[in-house]
């Protein structure tokens, strides 16, 4: 049978009622089903007339797309948030993205800088270019590498934001059995796309009342460095001491200086601003507001 019959027999059938029309259907003038509602055809007839089948109408055809875009948004938005539960990142930090930050004289250089680090995160992954963001309290250190990692995370990465402090709480738990033990930790963290440091250096202030502990400490952050160092995948650091004074006012063990300088590609200094300065006058309005 040819197309020309197949056709044929497709029209007598609506026409006779053997095919049945839908609610929202019509026969134009071909005998063929039509949409009321975009008139547009509902049968479908291949280019080379060889085929012709029922198929959805315009507004079918963009609804089905439009379910397809929201299932697609769905998806991704259930990803991303499983990301961001494995990032470990706080309940302060989850929502914060690098256009909702407050751009300053002070740090504007930093943040277009941090800018364009995201906007080319695949060439940063692949060629492990690190960054070390330094600077003084209260100056966004935190909030900045925390918009980093937002981004890095709605972009598909995953990442891990944590404190040396976080990481040596969980090898100690691990030695009562609690915490996951120290070989997982650390293959973990050599597993993430980009790992954050945040707040480097402050374990080791007044180290000279704990030698033993701070020296299990630099054992350890040498280990969790090293890891991410063969890895070879990006370490963020935020820390209040450029990387010299890391020595010269924490002593930090050499190797671990050497290595932070082969992680970390470029070292951005984040000026200025007293950003807790500004929260708490806020803070402290709303309260005056409600009078109290």
């Amino acid at each position: 049978m040819n197309f020309s019959d197949v056709f044929a027999e497709m029209q007598k059938a609506f026409a006779n009622g053997i095919e049945k029309l839908r609610d929202d259907e019509y026969l134009g003038d071909d005998g063929m089903p039509y949409c009321k509602n975009c008139h547009t055809a509902r049968v479908y007839v291949s280019d080379d007339k060889k085929f012709v089948a029922r198929c959805m109408c315009k507004c079918q055809s963009e609804a089905e797309e439009l379910r397809q875009k929201e299932e697609a948004r769905r998806k991704a938005l259930e990803a991303f948030n499983s990301r961001r539960n494995l990032s470990m990142l706080g309940a302060r930090y989850r929502n914060i993205r690098l256009q909702d930050a407050k751009i300053t004289e002070s740090n504007k250089d930093v943040y277009a800088r941090c800018n364009r680090y995201v906007e080319h995160a695949k060439e940063m992954r692949e060629n492990n270019i690190g960054l070390y963001i330094y600077g003084d309290n209260s100056s966004g250190k935190t909030y900045l590498t925390a918009c980093i990692c937002n981004e890095l995370l709605w972009q598909g990465y995953r990442c891990i934001y944590t404190n040396l402090a976080t990481i040596l709480s969980e090898i100690r738990s691990s030695y009562d059995g609690q915490g996951m033990g120290e070989c997982e930790l650390l293959n973990r963290l050599q597993a993430y796309d980009f790992a954050f440091i945040d707040d480097l250096g402050k374990e080791f202030i007044g180290r000279e009342y704990n030698a033993s502990s701070s020296k299990w400490a630099e054992e350890k952050l040498f280990e969790v460095i090293n890891a991410r160092y063969n890895a070879q995948k990006p370490t963020i650091f935020s820390s209040n001491y450029e990387i010299s004074a890391l020595a010269s006012e924490l002593r930090l063990d050499k190797a671990i200086i050497e290595r932070i300088n082969e992680i970390a590609t470029r070292v951005l200094k984040l000026e200025g601003d007293d950003f807790r300065s500004t929260v708490r006058k806020d803070v402290n309005d709303v309260a005056k507001k409600y009078g109290i």
